[in-house]
């Protein structure tokens, strides 16, 4: 077994934060062709889907997409939950858990794909074929970590973590949202007092400090 990453890129990052709040330690081989902004050759013409992180099972299965590889390990070790122990919980968590990665990591990822010198002509991450970049998205992504920053922040203002009141995959998605933002010069605004005092907590957590 296998998990392949790239760097300090948020997707992989979000796995690397769940296994070590899990103690799991898994074997990782970074993607990246040293001191570039490209994956490598090698890896893109064993791996088609073209992005990472990637777990590749002893017996050649490829599991693509951050929430589906920790899905697979959290069938493996369910404790210390972070999906969820009962129905509510379990659609709370993914429910947040999504809303932080469609509204807000793809929003960032959105700014910095499309603004990036390093990204022009791959505006998209997985594909072949040159994609020009659109700076109007740039724009466009910025307005929507705005609305993300302020639904985040209300939702914090009346509890802890983000599904509620134990961390979850959703504070994961939702804190590397916001650090990457950090890459595109964004911060959380002042006046998102319940997410700065949720992103100061969560920014001790051993898992992330690590």
């Amino acid at each position: 077994m296998k998990l392949y990453g790239w760097g300090r890129a948020p997707n992989p990052r979000r796995v690397l934060i769940y296994l070590r709040e899990k103690g799991l330690d898994v074997p990782t081989e970074d993607a990246g062709e040293k001191d570039s902004s490209i994956l490598r050759r090698d890896f893109l013409e064993a791996h088609p889907h073209r992005r990472v992180p990637l777990l590749a099972l002893d017996d050649g299965t490829a599991i693509v997409e951050a929430m589906a590889i920790c899905r697979y390990f959290e069938t493996l070790h369910p404790e210390p939950s972070l999906m969820g122990r009962d129905a509510k919980e379990i659609a709370l968590i993914d429910m947040w858990e999504r809303l932080a990665e469609w509204e807000g990591l793809h929003a960032v990822s959105e700014i910095f794909r499309n603004s990036h010198p390093n990204f022009a002509d791959r505006s998209l991450a997985g594909f072949a074929d040159a994609l020009p970049q659109i700076p109007a998205l740039v724009g466009r992504g910025q307005l929507r970590m705005k609305r993300f920053y302020e639904k985040f922040d209300a939702r914090l203002a009346g509890n802890e973590f983000v599904a509620g009141d134990r961390f979850s995959v959703a504070d994961i998605t939702t804190f590397c949202a916001i650090d990457f933002g950090r890459v595109c010069r964004l911060s959380i605004p002042e006046d998102c007092a319940s997410l700065k005092r949720w992103h100061e907590a969560v920014s001790a957590r051993p898992s992330i400090r690590t």
